[in-house]
Parts: C-alpha cells; sequence; structure tokens
C-alpha cells in the first residue's frame, strides 16, 4: 500500500461517528476534544502554584496582567485580557483588593473609569510565584522538541482563528442517527 492510501484508511469509530453524526468531522470533534482535555490538564497545572499560595488561577492571572501593564490599568481592560466577564472580574478584584494585592484608584481622566495596580506585597508575591509558574511550565513543555513547539503555535493560532470566526446562528443541524446499540429505557420511576 502507498504512503497516501494508508492517510486516507477512515478508522472504524470515525464511520461510525461520521454516520451517527451527519455532515460532522470525526477529526474536528477530537481536535477539539483534545483541547478541552490539554487545556484543563495545563489550567490545573498552574493553578496548583497559584493555590500554593492561597490564589485562584484566574487572581495570579489578573495580578499578572495588572503588574505586566506597567502602570495603572482600566478593571475593564483586566477583564477584555482575562477573556472573563465584568462581572467576574470584579469579584477577582474584590478578593484581591481584600487582600491588599491590588489597590483600586480613579482615572483622572476619566472619574467614572476604575483604574488598578499592584501593591508592594503582590509585587513580593508575583516575585515568587511566577519563577515557580516558568518551572512547572519548562518541566512539563521542556521535552518537546523546539520545532514541535513551534508547529503546535502555528496550529493553535489557526485553531483560535477558526473559533472566531465561528458565526453565531446556524440553520438546524441534520438529525442524529442513534446507533442501535444505544437503548432508551420507556420504563418511569
Amino acid at each position: 500500500a502507498s504512503q497516501g492510501s494508508a492517510t486516507t484508511k477512515r478508522p472504524p469509530e470515525m464511520v461510525a461517528f461520521e454516520r451517527e453524526f451527519p455532515g460532522s468531522s470525526w477529526l474536528a470533534t477530537r481536535v477539539m476534544r483534545e483541547l478541552e482535555v490539554v487545556g484543563g490538564i495545563a489550567e490545573a497545572l498552574v493553578a496548583g502554584v497559584a493555590r500554593r499560595h492561597g490564589l485562584t488561577h484566574a487572581a495570579l492571572n489578573a495580578l499578572a496582567i495588572i503588574e505586566g501593564n506597567g502602570e495603572p490599568i482600566a478593571a475593564g481592560d483586566v477583564a477584555a485580557r482575562m477573556h472573563i466577564t465584568s462581572g467576574s472580574t470584579t469579584s477577582v478584584l474584590d478578593t484581591l483588593e481584600r487582600k491588599e494585592f491590588i489597590r483600586r484608584l480613579v482615572d483622572p481622566g476619566d472619574r467614572r473609569r476604575v483604574m488598578v495596580e499592584v501593591t508592594p506585597s503582590a509585587q513580593a508575591l508575583l516575585d515568587q510565584m511566577l519563577p515557580e509558574v516558568q518551572q512547572v511550565v519548562t518541566a512539563a513543555m521542556g521535552g518537546i522538541d523546539p520545532a514541535k513547539l513551534h508547529e503546535l503555535l502555528t496550529a493553535l493560532a489557526a485553531v483560535r482563528e477558526a473559533i472566531a470566526a465561528v458565526p453565531t446562528a446556524f440553520s438546524p443541524p441534520l438529525p442524529r442517527r442513534r446507533p442501535a446499540r444505544v437503548q432508551v429505557s420507556e420504563r418511569h420511576p
């Protein structure tokens, strides 16, 4: 068999999946699920560092964004950079303020806008935590060939663009063809 035919052979699970979900892609679904799983594992790895210091991963991200800005930053900009709602950001910032890791300031150019900055205690915490984050990231990714990491970055950029281009509305999907092996009990408790 030629090399080309080996790559075009469809595994039985692919055939069964695409029969059950007409118009779908087994490969796309596998990739999306793997992104979810790996993303969760990666998030848990970094969250473990934050937890050891009494913070959530979101709080660590917020502090890193605020510090990385180099000057006070609008609370709304923190939310935008974290890709979370302003309500969730407010909750994170409230917690950080209670722990005296941030200060809220009024924007002198627009008194309606709230600015935030890190405190010296947050700076000391970040100076300790961020090297730990880099240590676990390096341990996790250090064994992967740099060329493969560059390929992954390119692929992830394409995935990010594809997800951003997903329309907000769809026509109804083709109906699922439930496999015969899936039994639904008609009994009522």
